[in-house]
């Protein structure tokens, strides 16, 4: 998906970078596109069952005005469950926290 202004992503609660792993699941890179979905969400697997799309990122889809929307939780779900089954493990972030 080439979207110049891609509203799933604004429409997404943690802003994940749909196009960027929509791009890397074209190109076949499953372990691609999982660290792009890491870079969003810890549990893509779950939001890819559980996230109500129909009115956050895919109600916002472009390719919906005419026609039907991009499934983006399905693909989610689906390089979620591929990457882990290619025994994937998400790079852990490690957040520095000043206790003053």
């Amino acid at each position: 998906m080439k979207c110049k202004n891609a509203k799933c992503t604004e429409r997404c609660p943690v802003a994940a970078n749909i196009p960027g792993f929509i791009k890397k699941v074209e190109e076949g890179d499953m372990i691609g596109a999982a660290d792009i979905i890491a870079e969003a969400s810890a549990l893509p697997a779950v939001c890819g069952r559980v996230c109500p799309q129909e009115s956050q990122c895919e109600g916002k889809c472009i390719r919906g005005i005419k026609g039907e929307p991009v499934s983006i939780g399905k693909l989610e779900r689906f390089v979620a469950d591929t990457a882990r089954s290619m025994g994937y493990v998400p790079k852990v972030q490690v957040q520095k926290t000043v206790i003053r």
